[in-house]
Order: C-alpha cells, then sequence, then structure tokens
C-alpha cells in the first residue's frame, strides 16, 4: 500500500529565516510560559493572566505545523503512530499536573486532538487513494474528488471523536488542522479560516462597566468590537474562553514562515523533530514535581 504524500512546492513563501524548526522552538517556548501560568500560578495572580495569553499562540501554530507536516511527511501511518504513541506517553503526567491520578477520563491530551486532525486529513487525502491502489483501481485513485467523498465520513469521525472524547482543544483542534491544511496554498486565506473559527468556538460576549458599577453583556460582532471594544479602555473580553481570541495572534509568526526546515535543502532536523514530542511529557512531568515542592 502507497502511504506517501506527494511534496507540493509550488506554495509560495516569504524569504525570512523563519523555518519549521524555528517554528516549533517559538511554540515550545510560548506553550511552556502558559503551563507555569496554568499549573504553577494561581488565577489571581497578576502574572497569570498574562502567561496565558502568551500561551494562547502555541497551539494555533502546533496545528499549522501539524498540515504542513501533512504534506512533507513520506509515511502518514507512521507520522499518526508517532502521535498516537506519545499521546499514550504524555497521559500520565498530564493527569498529574492536573491534580488527577495517572489516568482520568476528564483529562486527554492535546496529543491525541493533534493525532484527530491528522487522521481527518489523511481520510480526504491519502487513505482512500491508497485503497484503490492496493485493489488495482488506479483510475479511481487518480480522482481526488472520489477519494475526497469517501473519505469524509471517517474524517467526520475523526472530528467527533476528540468532540466525544473531550480532548484538549477537542473539535477546535481537529477543525483548525483540517483549515490550515486544505488552505495550505493560500496562507491568508487559511488565517482567516483560523479566525472565523475561533470566533466560532469562542468570542461570545465582552463585558462593559455599566453606571451602577456593573457589567453589561454583549454578543461580539463587527460593530461591538468596533464601538465597544476598541473605544471603551475597560471593556474586557469576558471569561477565560475567551483569551483564546488572542491564538489568532499566531499568524505573525507563520505567515513568516519560508516553507523550510532548518537545513538548505528542505529536510526535516532530526533532533528538532522529535524534540517536542519528548519535551510534552518531560516538561509536564517537571511541572508536576515543582507543584509538589511548593505545596
Amino acid at each position: 500500500m502507497n502511504n506517501t504524500v506527494a511534496l507540493t512546492d509550488d506554495v509560495v513563501c516569504p524569504n525570512t529565516p523563519v523555518n519549521a524548526d524555528l517554528l516549533k522552538l517559538f511554540a515550545m517556548i510560548v506553550m511552556l510560559i502558559d503551563h507555569i501560568g496554568a499549573f504553577l500560578i494561581q488565577t489571581d495572580d497578576p502574572l497569570y493572566r498574562p502567561l496565558r495569553i502568551i500561551g494562547r499562540l502555541a497551539f494555533p501554530i502546533f496545528c499549522f505545523l501539524i498540515a504542513e507536516g501533512a504534506h512533507y511527511t513520506r509515511s502518514m501511518p507512521k507520522y499518526m503512530g508517532r502521535l498516537a504513541l506519545f499521546a499514550i506517553i504524555s497521559t500520565p503526567p498530564y493527569n498529574l499536573v492536573h491534580g488527577s491520578q495517572w489516568y482520568s477520563r476528564d483529562n486527554i491530551n492535546v496529543f491525541f486532538t493533534l493525532f484527530f486532525g491528522l487522521a481527518a486529513v489523511y481520510s480526504i487525502s491519502g487513505l482512500p487513494k491508497a485503497i484503490f491502489e492496493k485493489i488495482g483501481k488506479f483510475r479511481l485513485a487518480e480522482n481526488r474528488g472520489v477519494c475526497a467523498l469517501l473519505g469524509l465520513p471517517l474524517c467526520a469521525l475523526c472530528y467527533m471523536e476528540a468532540y466525544w472524547m473531550d480532548t484538549d482543544y477537542g473539535e477546535y483542534g481537529v477543525a483548525a488542522i483540517l483549515i490550515f491544511w486544505l488552505l495550505r496554498k493560500q496562507p491568508f486565506g487559511a488565517w482567516l479560516g483560523f479566525a472565523a473559527l475561533t470566533f466560532v468556538f469562542y468570542g461570545y460576549f465582552i463585558r462593559i462597566p455599566n453606571l451602577t458599577g456593573g457589567f453589561e453583556y454583549y454578543r461580539i460582532n463587527l460593530n461591538n468590537v468596533l464601538t465597544r471594544l476598541l473605544f471603551v479602555p475597560e471593556a474586557r473580553l469576558y471569561s477565560f474562553p475567551q483569551i483564546q481570541l488572542y491564538a489568532m495572534f499566531a499568524a505573525v509568526p507563520c505567515l513568516l514562515y519560508n516553507g523550510k526546515r532548518a537545513t538548505a535543502d528542505g529536510k526535516f532536523s532530526r533532533s528538532v523533530k522529535y524534540l517536542f514530542y519528548a519535551f510534552y511529557p518531560t516538561h509536564l512531568f517537571c511541572l508536576w514535581l515543582i507543584q509538589l515542592l511548593i505545596r
């Protein structure tokens, strides 16, 4: 069975030093900042909210890189296998740092979300084609429309599985990966799509102080954003989920991405390739140990 994905080199990228490895390292740093705020800082601490806002940049960058990796990987099943393996490895530290036992149904780490997102991409790209090639239906294998149509039910299942399992970022993450993959050739369109997705999932209300000292709540729309949020200094996005709107600023480093890995020939840097896999469970375990020391 042919599990390869063809390279696409027709995407116009800016001539900058920002390669995929630098993006990944940046995302790891802001993820660490976010998790320091989440697991080591009290919610009433002045540092808590800024740290969590900075951390909003990490997840969309990882989604972007998963979609990018789907175009370059030589084997989608192996790629998904690595994500699945580290999803399992990361389960104990992810649960421990959340104050649970080694396993909890309530805490499903982000590797599961990335896995389902990549599986959704494979469902409408390589999987139907590989099956047709295996059974000798080469004409159907070359029909992208038929392959995509047949893969849609499995793609929807991946989306719903992230929802049912309530993984970290859930179906929002799966949809983000699909958007970045489908609109890879239109980077600005991809980020506009991600912005729309984020507003749908998280842009519910803003709160405005009224004359009595209380708050009035407004559904976010273009008029409210322009006349209330931007021009009223006291206006704030309401409740924690709305800080996810800051994730849209991840577009800045990603739009500077030059389409390359660390090396000039565009190959993956092997050390950085596996750094994130090891870093995620390791830093969570270290944060859990720090929690034990400061209690």
